[in-house]
């Protein structure tokens, strides 16, 4: 059985959704959270013996306590998302607010996550993953706290990694 890469990941969608014009950028998107989702498995792998296990101290939006994970996660994909250059916005389960990125045309995106959904079950060893939603954004549409509300029938794509022996990363698409 062979492993599929990001490149090879990247590679079918250069394909499997070229001639959709209102998909353009969208390779770029699931790419970023693609190399997130890898960066974040290593992290994960490692957590206990690089001492990244356990809280921050914080609370988040959800009153949920923060794990160290859950921050270098969400801080991962809020960089990988940003380098994309097709994000307009995230919303985040740990970030209080929206996060603008920008709003040139060509930051087509509006991204959703929980970045680390079941950090609760990292101590004992159970999976954990990653959810994602993506809208895309009205053009010229001016970026607020109200941008993020989109209903899930305009959602464009969703995408989730699970991490744990071996990992997952699934995407559908409209």
């Amino acid at each position: 059985m062979t492993q599929t890469s990001p490149q090879s990941l990247l590679e079918y969608m250069s394909t499997a959704w070229k001639d959709k014009a209102e998909l353009e950028g969208l390779s770029s998107v699931i790419y970023s959270l693609a190399l997130g989702a890898q960066n974040i498995q290593e992290k994960v792998q490692s957590a206990a013996l690089a001492n990244i296990i356990g809280t921050t101290g914080e609370v988040n939006v959800q009153g949920e306590v923060v794990q160290i994970l859950d921050e270098t996660a969400s801080n991962t994909f809020v960089e990988m998302l940003t380098k994309s250059g097709r994000v307009a916005a995230i919303g985040c389960e740990e970030i209080e607010h929206t996060v603008i990125v920008g709003e040139d045309t060509e930051k087509a995106y509006l991204v959703q996550m929980d970045p680390l959904d079941g950090s609760s079950n990292i101590d004992v060893a159970i999976s954990i993953g990653s959810i994602f939603g993506i809208w895309r954004r009205k053009s010229n549409e001016l970026l607020s706290e109200n941008t993020m509300f989109r209903p899930g029938n305009q959602q464009v794509a969703a995408a989730y990694a699970v991490y744990g022996s071996t990992t997952m990363f699934v995407v559908a698409i409209q």
